[in-house]
C-alpha cells in the first residue's frame, strides 16, 4: 500500500506550481489548483532506479536500450489491451512537441487541421506555429456532459480537413471516450483520408471504465500517431520523456527526419531509466493512484452539491482535472482566476484558455491529498458565499 495521504512540501523547489503564487502578490499560503501535475510521491522503484543510474559518475549521449521499448509495450498490453510494436516507438521529449513535429512534418503549411474544443490550450500553439490553419469543432454540452458534435465533423472532415489533433482521455473537460465513440472517429478519419494524431497522456486515468486507445483500430494505421509519456501517470512532467506509437514505418520516419533536422535528440538516460522502472514496477501504484483520485471526485460532487449548488461540476470519467462551469457569478475565467487568487488564496486554471466557449469555466486539479483539496473546497465556499450574494 502507498500513502497518497502523505503530503509532499514542493515548496523551495523548481516547481511551477507552488511557485506560481508569486505572479499573485502572495509570499506563501497560495494553494494551487491549477497546473497538470500532481503533488503525489512517485513510484519508489523508479527513485531507486533514477539514484543507481547517478552511481554511474557519467551520463553521456544516449540511445534507449531495448528493455526501454519492451517496457512500454508490457504496459500497453498488460493495462491497455494493446501491445505496440516495440519499432513502432519513438521517443522524446514531450507530447506537445511531437505534435508540433508531427504536423510540421506531414501536413503541408496552410492546411487544415482539427481540434475539438475546449481543449488542452498547446494544441492551438502546436497547430498555428507550425503553419496551419485550425479548425475548431465545438464538444457538444448539455447537461454537464460532453458529447462528439458527429454531423458538424463530418461537415469540417469534409470541407478539406488533413488532420485531427485528439485528446483522449480529455483534458480539460475529463470524458473518457467510448470504445463506440472511437470506432466512429476511426471510421470518419478513414473515409476522409485524415491524419489520427491521438494524445493519449492521461490514458492511465479511466476512473469509471478504462478508456480504449485508438491503437485498437488497425485500419488507421497508415495516417496514425499515439502519444504517450510517463508525465501524467507518474507525475514526473519535469523530466521530457514522452513516447510516439507509428505504426506506419514511412511516417514514423518523416517525423524521426522532423526532429533530426532541428538537432533535436533525446531524451536524456535518466528520462529512459524512469521509463522502464516506471512501466515495470507501476501497476500497483497507479491502481492506488485511481482510487484515490476517484475519492477526490467524490469529495468534490458532494462538496459542490452541499455548498456550491449553482457551480455545475462536469460528470467525470477520468484524468485528475475536473471542469467546473462557473457561469453563474457572470465573470470572466479571468477574473474568477485573480479573484480567486487574491482574496481567498487558491489558483484554479483559467478556462478560456481552453476555447472561447469556456469563458466563466475554471479547471480544477484534484490531484493532491484528501486534506489539501479540502482546504480548497473551503476556500471556494467562503468566495461562493460571498460572490453570490
Amino acid at each position: 500500500m502507498y500513502d497518497f495521504d502523505k503530503a509532499v512540501d514542493r515548496r523551495g523547489t523548481s516547481s511551477i506550481k507552488w511557485n506560481f503564487q508569486n505572479s499573485f502578490g502572495q509570499q506563501s499560503g497560495l494553494l494551487p489548483f491549477w497546473i497538470a501535475d500532481t503533488d503525489f510521491a512517485t513510484v519508489p522503484e523508479i527513485q531507486e532506479a533514477l539514484k543507481k543510474r547517478c552511481d554511474h559518475p557519467v551520463i553521456g549521449y544516449s540511445d534507449p536500450l531495448p528493455s526501454v521499448y519492451e517496457a512500454i509495450q508490457g504496459w500497453w498490453d498488460r493495462r491497455h489491451g494493446w501491445k505496440p510494436q516495440t519499432d513502432w516507438m519513438l521517443l522524446s521529449y514531450g507530447v506537445v512537441t511531437a505534435i508540433f513535429f508531427t504536423l510540421d512534418a506531414v501536413v503541408p503549411k496552410g492546411e487544415k487541421v482539427l481540434v475539438f474544443t475546449p481543449v488542452y490550450d498547446p494544441f492551438f500553439a502546436a497547430v498555428q506555429n507550425s503553419g496551419h490553419q485550425m479548425v475548431d469543432c465545438p464538444l457538444d454540452h448539455k447537461d454537464s456532459y460532453y458529447t462528439i458534435n458527429w454531423e458538424l465533423l463530418e461537415k469540417q472532415l469534409a470541407g478539406g480537413v488533413r488532420a485531427v489533433v485528439f485528446c483522449n482521455p480529455h483534458n480539460p473537460i475529463g470524458r473518457v471516450w467510448t470504445a463506440e465513440e472511437m470506432k466512429r472517429l476511426a471510421e470518419l478519419c478513414v473515409k476522409y483520408d485524415v491524419y489520427l494524431l491521438s494524445d493519449e497522456i492521461h490514458a492511465d486515468f479511466g476512473l469509471v471504465r478504462p478508456y480504449t486507445t485508438a491503437g485498437k483500430f488497425p485500419e488507421l494505421y497508415q495516417k496514425l500517431v499515439v502519444y504517450t509519456a510517463i508525465s501524467k501517470s507518474f507525475n514526473m512532467a519535469g523530466l521530457g520523456s514522452s513516447c510516439m506509437i507509428i505504426p506506419n514505418p514511412e511516417l514514423k520516419q518523416k517525423i524521426q527526419e522532423a526532429y533530426d533536422s532541428r538537432w533535436m535528440f533525446g531524451p536524456s538516460d535518466l528520462a529512459f531509466t524512469a521509463m522502464e522502472a516506471a512501466y515495470n514496477h507501476g501497476d500497483q501504484w497507479m491502481d492506488e493512484q485511481c482510487r484515490y483520485l476517484a475519492e477526490n471526485v467524490k469529495i468534490v460532487n458532494e462538496f459542490a452539491a452541499e455548498k456550491l449548488p449553482k457551480v455545475q461540476v462536469t460528470t467525470h470519467e477520468g484524468t485528475f482535472l475536473m471542469w467546473l462551469d462557473m457561469t453563474c457569478f457572470g465573470k470572466t475565467s479571468g477574473e474568477l482566476t485573480t479573484i480567486l487568487a487574491k482574496e481567498y488564496g487558491i489558483a484554479l486554471g483559467d478556462g478560456r484558455h481552453y476555447g472561447e466557449q469556456a469563458e466563466g469555466f475554471m479547471r480544477l486539479n484534484i490531484g493532491c491529498t484528501h486534506d489539501t483539496l479540502r482546504k480548497g473546497l473551503e476556500q471556494l465556499a467562503r468566495f461562493y458565499a460571498d460572490y453570490m450574494k
